[in-house]
């Protein structure tokens, strides 16, 4: 299905301290951690909900040389790994649906021509 150093594009579905989800349409469990984001980086926790926020790239050194990360963008990403988690016997309630294949990702910017493009290695 996933084939590590593919490069695919998703879309946000959410943010929070530990990294970004993304969804590429049919599938929704695909993982951004944070040490694989753009570096610097930092996160702002939403004052309503501390379990979610926005993460921003802060690419230069300029006042206005910070990029937020959004639910309306397209997000290119390159795969790191694909795992498959034992199947649960049973699950709580309050837990999370089980994913059958969790996707790890990398993902990097570079700044041209005062646009933002997204690219991979």
């Amino acid at each position: 299905m996933f084939y590590l150093r593919e490069i695919i594009t998703g879309k946000l579905v959410s943010s929070d301290a530990d990294g970004l989800r993304l969804s590429i349409g049919f599938f929704d469990d695909i993982y951004i951690p944070t040490h694989h984001m753009p570096n610097p980086n930092r996160y702002e926790p939403e004052n309503s909900n501390k379990n979610k926020g926005t993460w921003f790239w802060d690419y230069g050194e300029e006042i206005d040389s910070s990029f937020n990360i959004n639910y309306t963008d397209k997000i290119k990403f390159q795969v790191q790994s694909v795992s498959y988690p034992p199947i649960p016997v049973e699950q709580p309630k309050e837990s999370k649906p089980f994913a059958p294949i969790l996707v790890s990702d990398k993902w990097h910017f570079r700044r041209k021509q005062d646009r933002l493009w997204r690219i991979l290695h």
